[in-house]
């Protein structure tokens, strides 16, 4: 591996190939991104994140519901700790295996899974609670879709941004970091 000189040639003898891969300058880097001329992809990655979003905002949204009928819980921290343990460690673990698998099965898996966090506590509270107070049995199941839905939270963050940044580029990178800041003000109108 040789050093490059200030006429960008290497300056020892040899096959340079490894290095001059490794060292491609965003000028010999072919553009990759197609043109959105309708920025209907701008629209579908702001649209998917603000929706891996969702879950979280509907659980912390209804804790005075849940506070209602589980009196005796600490409802809120229950659910925000362990929402961000799980979360990270759902994290930790797209990190260590993202080479493994393939961002559309981890979306996909994903958003499927959210579906079944966001459904468990609706037809358990019509099938078993009914509105009753004190039936903790369900507490700990909705304790349980939280934590599910942290750890499709991580898979679908690490497949959408890993996805977004990669193979689409920095402008729907930050779409999708973007509608965090969208999702937050429009909860406070």
């Amino acid at each position: 591996m040789g050093v490059t000189g200030s006429g960008g040639a290497a300056t020892n003898e040899g096959d340079d190939s490894e290095s001059s891969s490794l060292l491609l300058t965003p000028k010999n880097t072919p553009n990759k991104i197609p043109k959105d001329s309708f920025h209907l992809a701008y629209a579908i990655y702001f649209t998917l994140g603000a929706g891996y979003l969702l879950p979280w905002n509907a659980f912390i949204t209804a804790v005075d519901y849940f506070s209602y009928l589980y009196p005796e819980a600490s409802v809120d921290r229950v659910f925000e700790v362990v929402y961000m343990l799980v979360g990270l460690v759902g994290l930790l673990f797209v990190v260590a295996y993202v080479h493994k698998s393939d961002s559309f099965i981890r979306i996909n898996v994903g958003l499927a899974l959210f579906v079944v966090s966001l459904l468990v506590v609706p037809v358990m509270d019509v099938a078993y609670i009914k509105g009753r107070t004190g039936m903790y049995d369900g507490f700990y199941v909705t304790v349980v879709a939280v934590a599910l839905s942290s750890v499709v939270d991580a898979l679908v963050q690490g497949g959408i941004i890993r996805g977004c940044r990669g193979a689409a580029g920095e402008v729907y990178a930050g779409c999708c970091c973007r509608n965090c800041s969208f999702r937050y003000y429009s909860e406070l109108l």
